[in-house]
């Protein structure tokens, strides 16, 4: 479709022409006519016994919008991923393994303004249930960490030299420490679920990321002792792991039922 198609131009004269043209163009381009926006990036998990799929997206902002737009969405795997027509998903972490016909799932709340002492709870301040495409979805609601959390949560990074999968989990083996607070054994092992593998156009590897949520008492730093380590304080908040291979390794060697993998 072009611009002619979204604007009647027929009887202005010259000048008024142009600047209709003008701002014909600059409409075009911010918002397309009758684009359909693709996602910046997708990956999709397959859940066993399930014709159900789970895709995490991500919307790059526009010039419009600065924010991107991403999340998790179940559809049908005979259908094609649209943003029109997806089923998104309330939040973005799964408590268990995602069932046929039941996710157990948990909302971190961050940034909760004004924020007090009280407002970090070690249980979940709220649950309830909605159903989607015919799924159960349970959610659990909890306030992230009053204060700044030393070392059990943000991003950390690790090395490994084998992997092993099984129907409900995935397993690291010779792990080494890159960068973070915290020390895994040498093998360890995560449910499936929150697992992502970035990999390279042929397939390679570049490493896996895996949410953890925490949820435990531990010291941190407080907004109004900034400077000085309190014990004992309540933490909830997300742990990144990501998984760097020693040798090459290939996505393909893995399945995606219960780990997303790119949608090629």
């Amino acid at each position: 479709m072009g611009i002619s198609d979204c604007f009647d131009v027929r009887g202005l004269n010259g000048n008024n022409m142009r600047i209709v043209l003008q701002l014909s163009i600059l409409i075009f381009i911010l918002y397309g006519c009758g684009f359909k926006q693709s996602p910046d990036s997708l990956y999709r998990q397959r859940i066993v016994n399930s014709k159900q799929v789970i895709y995490r997206f991500n919307f790059a902002g526009s010039f419009v919008t600065s924010s991107d737009h991403n999340g998790f969405a179940i559809l049908d795997s005979n259908i094609l991923f649209s943003k029109s027509i997806i089923k998104e998903l309330p939040c973005t972490y799964f408590a268990d393994i995602p069932r046929a016909s039941n996710f157990k799932m948990i909302d971190l709340h961050f940034g909760l303004q004004p924020r007090t002492q009280k407002d970090t709870l070690l249980t979940a301040f709220n649950h309830y249930a909605k159903d989607i495409n015919s799924i159960k979805i349970e959610v659990e609601e909890y306030n992230d960490t009053y204060g700044s959390a030393t070392g059990s949560t943000g991003l950390m990074e690790f090395e490994f030299d084998g992997i092993k999968e099984t129907t409900d989990s995935l397993t690291f083996h010779k792990v080494t420490r890159k960068f973070g607070g915290v020390d895994f054994p040498e093998t360890i092992s995560f449910p499936k679920g929150n697992i992502t593998i970035i990999d390279s156009v042929n397939n390679v590897i570049n490493y896996i990321s895996i949410d953890q949520l925490i949820i435990k008492r531990s010291s941190v730093y407080k907004p109004t002792k900034p400077l000085e380590l309190v014990k004992d304080q309540a933490i909830v908040g997300m742990a990144t792991y990501r998984f760097y291979p020693k040798v090459e390794t290939k996505s393909t060697a893995l399945t995606d039922y219960g780990i997303f993998k790119r949608v090629k």
